[in-house]
């Protein structure tokens, strides 16, 4: 009966934690479909967003093995105030082999804390901005539809007849 109870736990145990990379997986995912729709536009706006140098920037995404890896990085380097040259030393000697776990408990990021459950469920508080078009901003497109159906006798066209009661000019 007591093995039965001690079963049961770890196999809650080895379930849960399934369940939360799970999250930080389907945050990757994002992350490297965001990537490579457009590198370039990525990697901007993880700049913009974290307040990376061109410098830092080159030491990051030339260090990782995949560009959804960088953000990760720089989140990891903010909640542990650790410059992210030392951010990237520990990543290549942690992260092969083992998970983003062990490398934020290694950077000083203690399990349990609300940091650590951040990212165990991929919460980082920055998703990528999606442009329209296949990474075209969205105001690369304004202007290109002015005057579409005007007098084609569209559903809002009245044939240019005024049928409303207010005072017309």
């Amino acid at each position: 009966m007591f093995c039965r109870k001690i079963l049961l736990a770890l196999t809650l145990v080895l379930l849960s934690s399934s369940f939360a990379c799970a999250d930080l997986d389907l945050y990757l995912q994002n992350l490297s479909v965001s990537a490579q729709a457009d590198f370039g536009d990525f990697r901007a706006q993880v700049g913009a967003h974290f307040g990376a140098s061109d410098r830092d920037l080159d030491l990051v995404f030339q260090g990782v093995y995949e560009p959804a890896d960088a953000v990760l990085c720089f989140w990891l380097g903010q909640q542990s105030h650790r410059p992210y040259d030392v951010v990237m030393r520990e990543y290549r000697t942690h992260k092969k082999g083992k998970g983003w776990g062990a490398l934020a408990q290694s950077l000083g990021i203690k399990p349990g804390s609300p940091a650590f459950k951040r990212l165990k469920n991929g919460d980082l508080g920055w998703e990528p901005v999606r442009r329209s078009g296949h990474g075209k901003d969205k105001s690369d497109d304004q202007g290109k539809d002015q005057g579409k159906d005007k007098g084609k006798g569209g559903k809002d066209d009245k044939g240019g007849k005024d049928q409303g009661k207010g005072k017309s000019h």
